[in-house]
């Protein structure tokens, strides 16, 4: 059954504002950081009424996890694109943990501190990230991990599950690190990592 024209201009607009407010929020997060930016600065920078914010977003926890979900969700989707030019799984493994180390690497993590601690650590978004979201990087680190089982590549004999954990809790203790610290040497860290998962999780190439 069609969808209603009104119905499609409706999402268009819904969409529309989300867009603005977001990019104004992503702005403003670049040029003074997360923390010191209000709901009222982004309300201006996007030029809308204050009642169509809350419309859009009830709070500011709503507003980040609309941003960290649609970055993630393209992230990913992107990432899983270009693995398709791999084969073996270490260096797809190596291709994605690296990928997301390079993209990090030139910001300004002080700028995004709120935004990456919230995407790890905020319960709301934990849920919302593990349950409803399927491109998401654990379901990535473990669909890897699946192939090099079937390649017979993995050396623990252990659940691929808890090697998926170890592995993302290694990844995000990286980014969190990342996050906190001036100045941290993200890339040459997660090469450290991957040297480390290639050790210790698959057989010899």
């Amino acid at each position: 059954m069609p969808v209603p024209i009104a119905a499609n201009r409706i999402e268009r607009r819904k969409d529309e504002f989300r867009g603005r407010i977001t990019k104004a929020a992503l702005k403003l997060f670049a040029e003074q950081g997360m923390n010191a930016t209000s709901i009222a600065a982004i309300i201006e920078e996007a030029d809308i009424a204050h009642k169509t914010f809350f419309n859009h977003f009830p709070t500011r926890d709503h507003l980040l996890q609309h941003i960290v979900h649609s970055h993630t969700d393209s992230a990913y989707r992107l990432i899983r694109e270009h693995l398709n030019r791999y084969t073996d799984p270490r260096r797809r493994i190596e291709y994605c943990l690296m990928k997301i180390a390079k993209v990090l690497q030139p910001l300004d993590a002080r700028k995004y501190n709120e935004l990456v601690t919230f995407h790890f650590t905020s319960s709301a978004s934990k849920e919302n990230f593990r349950d409803e979201e399927r491109n998401n990087f654990n379901d990535l680190i473990y669909t890897i991990l699946e192939e090099a089982k079937k390649q017979n590549q993995l050396k623990l004999e252990i659940d691929i599950a808890i090697q998926t954990e170890m592995l993302v809790a290694m990844c995000i203790s990286i980014l969190l690190d990342w996050s906190v610290e001036v100045n941290y040497p993200i890339v040459k860290k997660m090469k450290q990592a991957v040297s480390f998962i290639h050790a210790s999780m698959f057989t010899p190439a």
